[in-house]
């Protein structure tokens, strides 16, 4: 019977991470409804697995005195193991970072089921409903903020057209508000080309396909790459 009452707690946190994985997977994220399903559930599989067994052992003795029950210390190691998974989530290219989100949700529902897993239901059901929120409403809200964007701008030009594109850079710079920095500095084909690498950075919406047009039509520019 003491089973079947800690099954309802592994229900649980299964029901608790499919709302969070649930979400997930209505944004097409890479770790979706199934993966938040078995990290919440597996976490509370382990804390109450851990709870039926230590009842079973002997708290008197000997065997009282060499062994000590410590959940803390289970539950460090869920968290521990679920940071590993949620890494595997994130993704870099180039400046951009994609999956902590869904990495911090993973690690998320596996704290969902330690709570859960030790019959904290209020706890774990109030944790779930604030994770709901950031994951929804903070999302809404999060768009409205105008966020730094950062660009990097590669533009192979002739020697000799140096001081005009950086000209238009500069009054470039000057009209859309923008942070723009010269970071590198490569002499290609001889002496006939020279790369310029620029760092841009600027807040809110800015209108990136019209500052390359405008560069790219100067006289001497031999190639342009934005990223």
């Amino acid at each position: 019977m003491e089973e079947w009452t800690l099954l309802i707690r592994v229900l649980v946190a299964a029901a608790l991470a499919g709302v969070i994985g649930a979400e997930r997977e209505l944004h097409g994220r890479p770790a979706g409804l199934r993966t938040h399903l078995l990290v919440g559930t597996g976490a509370a599989l382990v804390m109450v697995t851990f709870a039926l067994t230590a009842r079973v052992l002997p708290s008197d003795g000997v065997w009282g005195q060499l062994v000590r029950v410590d959940p803390g210390r289970l539950a460090a190691g869920i968290i521990t193991g679920i940071g590993f998974l949620g890494a595997g989530t994130i993704l870099r290219t180039g400046d951009w970072v994609f999956g902590l989100t869904t990495a911090a949700s993973i690690w998320f529902v596996g704290a969902l089921g330690i709570a859960a897993g030790e019959g904290l239901y209020i706890l774990a059901t109030g944790g779930m409903l604030i994770g709901l929120i950031v994951l929804t409403v903070m999302d809404r809200l999060e768009q409205r903020i105008p966020s730094t964007v950062r660009h990097e701008l590669v533009v192979e030009i002739d020697p000799k057209a140096k001081e005009e594109v950086l000209a238009s850079i500069h009054q470039m710079r000057s009209e859309k508000s923008m942070r723009v920095r010269l970071t590198g500095w490569e002499v290609k084909d001889g002496k006939d080309r020279v790369a310029m690498r620029f760092r841009i950075r600027h807040r809110g919406s800015v209108d990136i396909g019209a500052i390359a047009s405008t560069i790219s039509a100067l006289d001497g520019v031999f190639s342009l790459r934005l990223e």
